[in-house]
């Protein structure tokens, strides 16, 4: 399976921040979405860099409450891994246990087109786990 069916599947909607924007006004936005994570996007539209929930406790866990008074560019994850549509569920898998990160913006010909996280991956591996199960159900039932 591609990441472009995993896309279609969850929808393409993207939760966003700005480097300027507090960490504390994102912390509630995650909460609000229930995520763990939101890309942070330039005045162009192009991907700046993704802050996670990690980043906000390693933060605080350092700076206490002031830390949540800070901008997100501070905080944020600059070195961007990104996948493609094209990618296989199996290829991006392997990306995010070997970067360890759970979340991984989608982008096709440099624009964005999505956010896939590792339980978006887990769920697409359970699915293609389930459909061959079923199929081969069905083939050994057609046997007898």
């Amino acid at each position: 399976m591609h990441i472009a069916a995993v896309l279609k599947r969850k929808g393409t909607e993207i939760i966003t921040a700005n480097p300027e924007d507090r960490i504390d006004a994102v912390a509630r936005k995650l909460a609000q979405h229930k995520i763990g994570a939101v890309l942070v996007m330039r005045d162009d539209g192009r991907p700046a860099g993704i802050l996670s929930e990690r980043d906000i406790v390693r933060a605080v866990a350092a700076d206490g409450a002031a830390a949540l008074e800070r901008p997100v560019g501070d905080l944020m994850t600059r070195d961007l891994v990104t996948g493609s549509p094209a990618d296989t569920v199996s290829q991006i898998m392997g990306v995010m246990t070997q970067r360890r990160i759970r979340h991984l913006p989608i982008l096709e010909d440099g624009e964005l087109v999505g956010l896939v996280s590792i339980g978006d991956i887990v769920k697409a591996r359970l699915d293609d786990a389930e459909l061959e199960v079923e199929s081969l159900r069905g083939y050994v039932a057609g046997m007898g």
